[in-house]
């Protein structure tokens, strides 16, 4: 589902005009919170966020708010191959804090497929 989500914004935010400035990340920021509050509210979830997990949060946002701008600037600037295919890493990325903070541990399938997204991105940088 997450994914279908990633796509529709960056279809979107392809389709945005050069004279829009950011109000389509502001647009897609609160869109993104009515999505969580939806489901924070189904899942009858306590609202409230203290110390560490409220950090979390706000930087989570701040990371996710920034990675849209970054984006919309690519696709301003006609970098849309390059931007696409390293948004379609975006899954690798929660592993690298998963492996440092969380002490978690690949399989023999992910560690290769990890291997080829640095390489790519490596590959990528290199164009």
């Amino acid at each position: 589902m997450a994914s279908g989500g990633f796509g529709v914004q960056f279809l979107a935010m392809a389709q945005v005009g050069m004279d829009s400035g950011l109000w389509p990340v502001v647009l897609s920021r609160v869109v993104s919170v009515a999505v969580i509050a939806a489901v924070l509210g189904s899942y009858g979830a306590d609202w409230r966020l203290t110390g560490r997990s409220w950090a979390a949060t706000v930087a989570a946002g701040a990371l996710g708010t920034l990675a849209i701008v970054l984006y919309l600037e690519a696709t301003r600037q006609q970098l849309m191959a390059i931007a696409t295919v390293l948004s379609a890493l975006y899954p690798a990325i929660p592993v690298l804090p998963a492996l440092v903070l969380l002490n978690e541990h690949l399989n023999r399938r992910q560690s290769p497929g990890l291997a080829c997204a640095a390489l790519a991105i490596g590959l990528i940088a290199l164009r």
